[in-house]
């Protein structure tokens, strides 16, 4: 690969959800600090909305991580499972919490129950992150809400927070007592600005020093990325690989443009024309 060719100790662009390469965006930074916010002083439940690629389960292994090591947190994360019923996802739940599960559906229901008031009573806060959320059915969604029962007259004895593409708040809003009850935060593409700051950072994340992409470059990969950091981290991926193969130290537009056709990533009409809009990218490819 490129690393040595680039002095890099490590590939750069992965699109793995390492926590050590989160970018934190102002809208990330804003989303981690209320995730832990919310955890912490056990205000409430979170749903965190966001198109694809945009670090949703990078900031919830992040969190994860931070958790496991506190001593007082009872932390599970689980990427929502396709089952078939909200008692298979209850004892999936169940298994992550490491607590017994019943023979039965109400026996399960009571297992958990014991258990969140135990750990309310011995200190601990209890947390529960479920990524990939938007493939939660109605009846998984009603067995959270009544999970989100368990509470003294202070705090919360279950933390829960949801990660989902855009279609989680949709679900959610059609579920009127779930909505009430849940705080909504949401995750957007970067700016142009913010894309180069990215690639740079994780450059040099991954050991190296100044990263070699032209301005031209980068405004390619936000024009063909819309601005979606995992797009981005793939068009920069092989770039790199290209650069590489012809021995280059510089990344140009053309290696850019290379890479983009390769992802089959094309820049649409509106991207193209400078002036035509000074709305974001991914803004006009959703049509706001």
């Amino acid at each position: 690969m490129y690393e040595a060719h680039f002095g890099l100790k490590e590939l750069p662009y992965s699109i793995g959800p390492d926590p050590r390469f989160l970018f934190l965006a102002p809208q990330h930074h804003e989303v981690l600090s209320k995730c832990r916010y919310m955890i912490t002083h056990r205000v409430g439940p979170m749903y965190v909305t966001g198109p694809i690629g945009t670090g949703k389960t990078t900031i919830a292994r992040r969190i994860y991580q931070e958790l496991a090591d506190e001593p007082a947190a009872q932390v599970a994360m689980l990427i929502a499972p396709n089952l078939k019923s909200a008692n298979a996802f209850l004892r999936t739940i169940m298994d992550e919490l490491e607590v017994p599960t019943g023979r039965s559906y109400d026996r399960s229901l009571a297992n958990i129950s014991e258990y969140l008031l135990a750990q309310g009573q011995a200190g601990k806060n209890v947390v529960l992150l479920v990524d990939e959320a938007q493939n939660l059915r109605r009846d998984m969604l009603k067995l959270i809400h009544y999970l989100l029962n368990y509470e003294t007259n202070t705090k919360k004895l279950l933390q829960i927070v949801l990660f989902g593409q855009l279609e989680l708040a949709g679900h959610i809003e059609a579920f009127a007592e779930l909505k009430s009850r849940m705080f909504p935060s949401a995750l957007a593409a970067l700016s142009r600005q913010q894309t180069e700051e990215m690639v740079g950072w994780r450059f040099q994340v991954a050991g190296g020093k100044k990263h070699p992409f032209t301005a031209e470059a980068f405004d390619e990969i936000y024009r063909h990325s819309l601005g979606l950091p995992r797009e981005i981290c793939k068009l920069c991926h092989l770039a790199l690989l290209k650069a590489f193969s012809e021995q280059a130290q510089v990344i140009t537009p053309g290696m850019v443009l290379a890479a983009a056709e390769e992802l089959r990533l094309e820049a649409t009409e509106e991207e193209k024309d400078e002036g035509a809009d000074d709305r974001g990218p991914l803004e006009v490819a959703v049509g706001r």
